[in-house]
Parts: C-alpha cells; sequence; structure tokens
C-alpha cells in the first residue's frame, strides 16, 4: 500500500537474501495481532467512529459559537478569524502529516492524531481568554490533520476500487454523527436547569475529549494492510511510484532527505486528477465551512429573523446539517458509483450535479424568514453540499498510485484548505460586520459566486478525471 510497509529502510537490493525480502513486507514498527483487528468491516467502523469524534470535537465550538460569542464578547468578525486559525494551523500540519503516513505506519499516525486532538479539546474547557481558546482550537488543528490523510490510505487498502466511493462516503458520513452529537450535546446541556450557559459550555468541552483517547487505545492494534491485497495491482504500482521517484527500485528512507520528500510531492502534482480535486474542494470550503460556522449565530442572532434560544439554536442547527449531511453523503457515494458505471467520469459529473443543485435551495434558505421553510430548504441545501464529498475522495483514490495516496491527500487537502477556507470564515465575518451583522446576506455574496464556478469546473473536469484513470487501467493491464 505505502511507503511505510517495510519500505522506511533502503534496500539495496531485492534479490539480495530472503532476510532483506522480508524486511520488505514488514513494517519496522506493527501493531500486535489481534485477528478482529484485521477485518476490514472492524477496520471502516473503527474509522467511522474516529470520524464521528474528529468532527464533535471540531463542532462543538460551532455549536456553542452564540454562547462563546457573549461570554468573550466577540463580533462575527473575530468568530471567523477563530474558525480560520483553526483551518490553517490544520491545513499546514497537514502535509507533513500525510508524508509521514506513507513513510511509517499509519495508524500510528492516526493514533498520535487522535490522542492529541482529544486532549486539546479537553483543554478548551478551562480557557479564560479569547488568545486561549485561539491556541487550544488551534492545537486540535494538529491533532486533526494527521487523521485524514493517513485515514483515506488505510481505507484506500481494505478496500478494492469498485466500492470505494460508497465506503469513501459512508466513511466521511461518520462527520454528520459527529455534528449531531456536538449539537446534541449542547442542547441537553442548555436544557439542564442547574448550570448557566457559561458552565455548559465547558462541560461541553471537557466531556467531548474522553471518547477520542479511547479509540486511540483501539486503532493502535490496527494492522496499515489487509493481509491479502484488495488490489492486484498495488505492488507494480509500488514499485512504479518508487521509480518514478528514486529511479531504480530502492525503497524510500527519510534519510533520502528534502530531495526525497519534493519528488514524492512533485509525482503527486503530475496527476491531474489532483488539481481537479484541489479546485473543487476549496470552492466547496469556501462555502460550506464559514455556512457551518455561522449558522447557529444567525438564527440565534437578535436582529435575524428568528432569534432562537441556545438550546433551540443547537436543535435546529443540529437538524439542518445532520439530517441533510448524512443523506447527500450517502447518496453522494451511491450516485457516483452508478454514474462511473454509465458514463467515463461518472464521480466527478456527480460532483457538478451537487453543486448545481445547491445554487437555488442554498440562495433561498438565506432569503427565508419562515422558519419552518427555513429548515426544509436548509435540509436540501447541505444534502446538495454534502453529495460531492464521497466523489471527491473517491475520485482522488482512483487516480493515484496505492504508495502515494497519503500523500495526495496530504498535498490536495492543504492547497484546498489554502485556496478555500483558510481566509472564507474570515471573509465572510469580517463581510457580517461590515454589513451589521448579518451573516446571511455575507454567506451568500461569498459562497453563491463559488458554487456556480465549482458545478461548471466539475462539468469540465470529469474528462481530464476519466483520463487519469483510462491511464491507470492500462498501466494494470
Amino acid at each position: 500500500m505505502g511507503w511505510g510497509e517495510g519500505r522506511v529502510h533502503v534496500i539495496e537490493d531485492r534479490q539480495d537474501d530472503a532476510t532483506n525480502n522480508a524486511a520488505e513486507t514488514e513494517s519496522p514498527v506493527q501493531p500486535m495481532r489481534i485477528p478482529w483487528m484485521r477485518n476490514a468491516t472492524v477496520v471502516f467502523w473503527l474509522m467511522f467512529a474516529i470520524n464521528a469524534v474528529n468532527y464533535l470535537d471540531r463542532l462543538i465550538v460551532v455549536a456553542v459559537g452564540p454562547t462563546l460569542k457573549a461570554d468573550f464578547h466577540l463580533v462575527d468578525s473575530q468568530i471567523g478569524v477563530l474558525s480560520s486559525a483553526f483551518i490553517l494551523v490544520y491545513t499546514l500540519a497537514a502535509l507533513p502529516c500525510g508524508l509521514i503516513a506513507d513513510r511509517f505506519s499509519r495508524t500510528r499516525v492516526i493514533t498520535f492524531g487522535v490522542a492529541l486532538w482529544s486532549l486539546m479539546s479537553t483543554a478548551t474547557a478551562f480557557v479564560r481568554s479569547f488568545p486561549t481558546l485561539f491556541l487550544t482550537r488551534a492545537l486540535v488543528g494538529v491533532g486533526e490533520a494527521s487523521y485524514y490523510p493517513a485515514g483515506s490510505a488505510l481505507l484506500g487498502a481494505y478496500y478494492p476500487l469498485k466500492k470505494r466511493a460508497r465506503i469513501m462516503s459512508g466513511w466521511q458520513s461518520g462527520q454528520l454523527v459527529g455534528m449531531v452529537l456536538a449539537f446534541v450535546t449542547v442542547f441537553i446541556l442548555d436544557t439542564i436547569p442547574m448550570l448557566n450557559p457559561s458552565q455548559s459550555w465547558r462541560i461541553a468541552f471537557f466531556i467531548t475529549g474522553i471518547p477520542g483517547l479511547i479509540l486511540a487505545f483501539f486503532i493502535w492494534f490496527v494492522r496499515d494492510q489487509p493481509d491479502e491485497a484488495v488490489e492486484s495491482e498495488d505492488d507494480e504500482e509500488d514499485k512504479a511510484a518508487e521509480q518514478a521517484i528514486h529511479g531504480h527500485g530502492a525503497a524510500l528512507s527519510l534519510s533520502g532527505g528534502f530531495d526525497t520528500l519534493v519528488k514524492s510531492i512533485t509525482t503527486v502534482l503530475r496527476i491531474r486528477t489532483v488539481w481537479i480535486v484541489v479546485a473543487l474542494q476549496a470552492l466547496m470550503f469556501i462555502t460550506v465551512t464559514p455556512a457551518i460556522t455561522f449558522l447557529p449565530i444567525y438564527v440565534h442572532a437578535a436582529n435575524g429573523p428568528f432569534h432562537l434560544k441556545s438550546n433551540i439554536t443547537a436543535l435546529v442547527a443540529g437538524l439542518i446539517i445532520v439530517i441533510g449531511g448524512v443523506s447527500g453523503m450517502l447518496l453522494g457515494g451511491v450516485l457516483a458509483d452508478r454514474m462511473s458505471a454509465r458514463f467515463a467520469g461518472g464521480r466527478v459529473l456527480a460532483v457538478s450535479l451537487g453543486f448545481g443543485l445547491a445554487i437555488p435551495f442554498y440562495a433561498l434558505t438565506l432569503l427565508t424568514h419562515s422558519l419552518p421553510l427555513f429548515v426544509i430548504l436548509g435540509i436540501v441545501a447541505v444534502m446538495a453540499l454534502n453529495l460531492p464529498v464521497g466523489p471527491l475522495v473517491a475520485s482522488l483514490t482512483d487516480a493515484t498510485p496505492p504508495a502515494l495516496r497519503a500523500t495526495a491527500f496530504a498535498v490536495s487537502l492543504s492547497l484546498a484548505h489554502l485556496l478555500g477556507d483558510v481566509w472564507a470564515p474570515s471573509l465572510v465575518g469580517a463581510v457580517s460586520t461590515a454589513l451589521g451583522e448579518h451573516a446571511n446576506l455575507a454567506l451568500m455574496l461569498v459562497g453563491l459566486p463559488c458554487l456556480a464556478i465549482a458545478a461548471v469546473a466539475a462539468f469540465f473536469g470529469a474528462r481530464l478525471y476519466s483520463k487519469d484513470v483510462a491511464r491507470r487501467t492500462r498501466r494494470q493491464v
């Protein structure tokens, strides 16, 4: 699967002897063998649970956003900066974490990341000022950055190409479970009479760090690859990727230095699908991240059309995000697999369909003053916005060699966030503040053009993606 499976030693002669051959297939550091931890279904559900906790810890700050804004006397521009800080640190840490995951054990990288973000989420419960809140949320980003590249590559090792869109969509839907847990947790704590809002948000942060520490323990025992490869082409593509980077088959070592890392990244960036995914994810992030950040604040705002109480705010926002998000991610995987079977580039065409569908419903959601209509339109808009998530992950997996997948995910993730939501929440917050704290207008001004561009770009990008997949298929014959 990756450089980490027994490829951290430089092996000059692959035919040397049985000892060197064994060194290639066994990683220097392997988890303890626990039979049920080598089952693909168990690995999937463990990764699903980690992704749920990932978004529980990430979105708990959104769910308590109105209370944080009141307690720390913040304006929308500061809320945007807080969101951007998390994304910036997350982005800067993703690339080195992905490179490490392709060279060492991916499960070890995941274990470290889950433990770190869980501890930092718990630490947020004790902050007393905006700078310390800023710091703990930024460090949560460091932990979470290690999870996505390594996790994507790990699932790619356990499931074959024909199932990946559904598997990746199912895995990504775990984030919606985490979101609902975040909003439900806040709703329950806000309805406890003996807790005031300032106490309930601190308790929420404290308890959300515990599940991650438990899951970090279990992922430690998962192997980086199943006992039997799910793709017969993995070995050949690993060798091809090695030759592309190193010349004549010497396996990768960190002792190769900076030049080796640059060659790995350069190899990934030669794949056109990587750039297609980067562009589409960036446009999606520009729209989605600010929307998630400011949705609870908008429905809670005194100058808005709804001005809901904090517990009802959490309930309404959670309902829209979870129902729309889960249905969109699951529908996206099924639709992408079916379209892929019928059309060249079908997975990316499904992405175009999702963005196009989102445009009218996103606009109507932000314009209506009817709460029931807001909920219904919001669910459809969030469904359409999440439809591309699984297909984009699967498309990137399809077009990249197994040995470089974690690096590919890290590179694409870093570029997409840098081009997208590193700055988008700050921009939306600044525009909202300039307009008199009207987040809905700011979201429309920034998000709608991005959705239109993304729908067109995905439609034309489908052809390039199909050519990349066809090129890989020819190499496997």
